[in-house]
């Protein structure tokens, strides 16, 4: 089912997965690219946390919204090309079905 929302979805992700492959009779674990081009959206959001000693701090969150039809699970590390052509490295975490298009938790690993 296509999401009503994938016309705003602007950006474009490869998907990369692990898998465990023998090589001269060793187990070895080696990344895939799986799927590329796949069009989704990238958003961070920002939350005020209390912090320590009553201290306001703002900690980032990051979603990335795709079709339910995308194969991605979580623990596979995504590099997302946003509209504006900036690339951005992320390890996907838990995913949120909804009724038509799917939410995944994910985290930054391209920042220091």
């Amino acid at each position: 089912m296509k999401s009503p929302f994938e016309v705003l979805w602007r950006d474009r992700m490869d998907i990369y997965r692990w898998f465990e492959v023998i090589e001269n009779g060793v187990t070895k674990n080696r990344e895939k690219l799986i799927h590329e081009n796949i069009r989704c959206q990238y958003s961070k959001g920002s939350l005020a946390d209390a912090g320590e000693d009553g201290v306001p701090t703002l900690v980032n969150s990051y979603t990335l919204f795709c079709s339910l039809e995308t194969d991605l699970q979580e623990g596979d590390r995504i590099v997302v090309t946003q509209r504006n052509g900036k690339k951005v490295t992320l390890d996907v975490g838990e995913g949120f079905p909804y009724t038509n298009h799917m939410e995944f938790r994910v985290k930054r690993t391209d920042t220091i």
